[in-house]
């Protein structure tokens, strides 16, 4: 072992001074894991994610320091977790993947194994750096080419023309026809459309649009 390396105590009964030291290496390199995982994320990381990394470091090194070298101490604790049901799913493997450093990089915080925890995180960072510019910059891309979709719910008279299919495409760059039933025990006509809007107009004016026509009683729209 180099000289500049002192050893590492993995003891279990650590003085409170070392307790300390490790909680509070653990919590911040949880925020470590959550701010790699927040900068460098395609999109919006939700800040249960962020809570999650960090109390997972913190809680990972205290079950660490608490079994130690102790084999009964971790079947122990596996059993008392193993009541625990996880049922939040998460959205991307992406996700999964920074939940195992947060798990990691606790585990070694929790054994002493400070020099683990720093070069895993540096390496960590380097990691994601290398593959985070192109998903960020393919996001990019693929938001400024796709146009985007809306969706129009439209209740007209059952015995009315489509009258309306002419604002329709005056004011949208395109659209298509999902599905149309009756509604009101058949005293109506409800038309589901897919439409993309024109670049200088909004959803109220459609809705405006399509008000003026007699036969439209009702028009609702949303993105999709």
């Amino acid at each position: 072992m180099p000289e500049w390396l002192p050893p590492i105590s993995t003891e279990v009964d650590a003085n409170l001074p070392t307790l300390a030291t490790r909680l509070a290496l653990a919590w911040l390199c949880g925020w470590a894991v959550a701010l790699i995982a927040r900068i460098k994320s395609p999109h919006d990381s939700p800040n249960q994610l962020t809570l999650t990394l960090v109390l997972m470091s913190v809680l990972i090194a205290m079950a660490t320091q608490i079994i130690g070298d102790n084999v009964a101490r971790a079947f122990s604790l596996v059993g008392a977790l193993s009541i625990v049901r996880f049922r939040a799913a998460v959205s991307s493997t992406r996700d999964v993947a920074f939940v195992l450093a947060a798990v990691v990089v606790g585990m070694a915080i929790g054994a002493g194994q400070y020099w683990v925890s720093f070069l895993g995180l540096i390496t960590l960072a380097w990691a994601t750096q290398f593959n985070g510019g192109s998903s960020a910059s393919q996001l990019k891309k693929r938001s400024l080419t796709e146009a985007p979709q809306w969706r129009l719910t439209l209740k007209v008279g059952l015995h009315s023309v489509g009258s309306w299919e002419a604002e329709l495409k005056r004011l949208t760059k395109s659209y298509e026809i999902l599905s149309a039933e009756t509604a009101r025990r058949g005293g109506s006509l409800e038309l589901v459309y897919r439409y993309q809007p024109q670049d200088d107009t909004d959803a109220s004016q459609l809705i405006a649009a399509l008000n003026t026509i007699p036969t439209v009683e009702s028009v609702a729209t949303k993105p999709i």
